[in-house]
């Protein structure tokens, strides 16, 4: 069998990480995937460390990397892919997920069959294309959402439809090229973007498939007025970017 490892970054969502492990936990053995969970915590203070501790000793598929302070989703999985790298053999496929209960970890499956099939390098679960789509959720979130995609495509050229996705599948190979070097990321929203444009710079093959996205099980969402502003920034350099090599 080949390993999935799964990084799920968190900072106090004691009101969700429970739910989620136990979800992937029972994922893994209805589809008889070898899974690895990896929890990155930010040194939460609502008993989330307490849970996860929780499952350790339960299961030898969850696993915690405790940081000091709160440090970014970026820094997180970064510091998570790399975890990944030094400690798991037989590295196949990594997945990125929420904490908060917006990804069903029973569509999981479906994410990582492409890769470890052969057929994709990089598999994005969309809200925007056939079959997906928000479940809840306020209007505002989706304008942002959609703003934020048209963008991507036109600063980068990209053709992905949901480039913000943060449930996604990337093959082991493409993550120790991108990761095993010491190369820098912006740690806030644009992280999504930005690691997938270096996926698609490499070559990877990028798909998308269905899934439901749903509004956060509890707690509050990290995303702010500065994330938006820092990704704007970052788009439009990519934009100008392009303009001065003549959108190669």
């Amino acid at each position: 069998m080949s390993l999935v490892a799964v990084v799920i970054p968190t900072y106090n969502e004691a009101e969700n990480i429970g739910r989620v492990l136990e979800s992937l936990l029972d994922v893994a053995r209805r589809y008889r995937l070898e899974i690895r969970v990896l929890v990155v915590d930010d040194n939460s203070s609502d008993g989330t460390v307490e849970i996860v501790e929780g499952f350790q000793a339960r299961s030898g598929s969850v696993s915690m990397l405790r940081r000091p302070g709160k440090m970014g989703l970026g820094s997180a999985y970064v510091d998570g892919f790399r975890w990944c790298l030094r400690n798991l053999e037989g590295l196949a496929v990594v997945v990125e997920m929420d904490a908060d209960g917006s990804h069903d970890p029973s569509q999981l499956p479906f994410l990582v069959e492409p890769i470890l099939n052969g057929v994709a390098d990089v598999v994005i679960g969309s809200r925007y294309v056939a079959g997906g789509g928000w479940r809840g959720g306020s209007l505002k979130r989706r304008i942002i959402s959609r703003g934020a995609n048209l963008l991507t495509r036109i600063s980068t050229g990209m053709k992905v439809k949901d480039a913000t996705s943060g449930y996604r599948a990337i093959a082991g190979t493409v993550i120790e090229k991108v990761f095993s070097r010491e190369q820098c990321f912006e740690s806030g929203y644009i992280f999504q973007v930005e690691t997938l444009f270096s996926y698609h710079k490499l070559g990877a093959r990028i798909v998308e498939a269905p899934i439901d996205f749903y509004e956060r099980g509890g707690g509050k969402s990290k995303l702010n007025f500065r994330e938006l502003v820092m990704f704007a920034e970052w788009c439009l350099r990519q934009f100008f970017s392009r303009i001065k090599t003549g959108f190669t």
